[in-house]
């Protein structure tokens, strides 16, 4: 049996890595890695817990956050998906947590610095960054980045600042350009890599 644990645990720390540089931003794997029926997130957080898989806790509490309150608390789940109330304050505070950070720091990225930037384009809007077509621009960006994400958190993704408009990738934000969207990119790898740091804090794992 150890050497059947060993194994499967190896599985398991792909899909649920202790390291930043093991996460798969775009897609992480998560419940996804188990064969047969997917398993609810709560599912695995549980499982987790009962066996102190102390290292891949802080990607299993938030994959589980991922769906929002209504997924954590949900009293249609079977009992093994039902969490403690130890185990849900954590999952919910950390989510109430994470959309903070989420929503103020991404807002920080999109809408400032206010000033216009050296590499702008000279027809970005932004090279005009308190304009109405300017603040509209930015509007739409922050919203397709964190938007989406209203009844969870998706802030270890990597966001799509691009989208398809009549076969040519268009930035989500009308008219702004490359530059601008490289610097948003670049800002936000930074974020993912801040929120990594956070998560044994946020669910109340350190201490």
């Amino acid at each position: 049996m150890p050497a059947v644990r060993a194994q499967i645990l190896e599985v398991i720390r792909d899909a649920y890595p202790e390291t930043f540089e093991g996460l798969k931003p775009s897609n992480p794997l998560g419940e996804s890695v188990f064969s047969g029926r997917t398993p609810h997130p709560n599912e695995v957080l549980n499982l987790f817990v009962q066996q102190k898989l102390t290292s891949e806790l802080p990607m299993a509490y938030y994959m589980a956050t991922r769906r929002g309150l209504g997924s954590l608390m949900d009293r249609h789940l079977p009992p093994n998906a039902t969490l403690p109330p130890e185990t849900l304050r954590s999952a919910s505070e950390g989510l109430m947590a994470l959309r903070e950070v989420e929503l103020s720091e991404g807002h920080h990225l999109i809408f400032e610095p206010s000033g216009s930037q050296p590499r702008c384009a000279s027809n970005c809007p932004l090279r005009t960054p308190t304009g109405p077509t300017a603040l509209e621009a930015r509007r739409k960006v922050l919203n397709h980045i964190v938007g989406s994400s209203r009844s969870g958190t998706r802030v270890l993704e990597v966001p799509e600042f691009y989208e398809d408009q009549g076969g040519e990738l268009r930035c989500v934000g009308p008219g702004v350009c490359g530059n601008c969207v490289e610097r948003w990119e670049s800002g936000h790898a930074e974020l993912r890599k801040k929120v990594w740091a956070m998560l044994p804090d946020v669910f109340g794992l350190t201490g």
